[in-house]
C-alpha cells in the first residue's frame, strides 16, 4: 500500500493473495459476531422482541452458511 493524497491506497479484495483475503474475512466475521451482539444486547436494553431480533440474524446467517455448503 502506498500513501496518496486521500489516505491509503488500498487494493481490492480481488487484489488480496489468498492469505491476506482469509485474514480479512476473518476480521470482518469477529466484527459482525460482535455487532450483532452488542445489538442484541441494545434490544434487551430497548425492550424490543429479543428473540424475534435474533431469529432474524440466525436466518441471514443460514442463508450464507448454505451458499458455502
Amino acid at each position: 500500500m502506498e500513501k496518496g493524497k486521500h489516505g491509503m491506497n488500498e487494493k481490492s479484495f480481488e487484489e488480496l493473495s489468498y492469505a491476506d483475503q482469509a485474514r480479512s474475512l476473518n476480521a470482518q466475521i469477529k466484527v459482525v459476531k460482535k455487532a450483532i451482539n452488542a445489538h442484541l444486547r441494545k434490544a434487551q436494553i430497548e425492550g424490543k422482541n429479543f428473540k424475534e431480533t435474533k431469529s432474524k440474524y440466525v436466518l441471514q446467517l443460514d442463508k450464507i452458511i448454505e451458499g458455502l455448503q
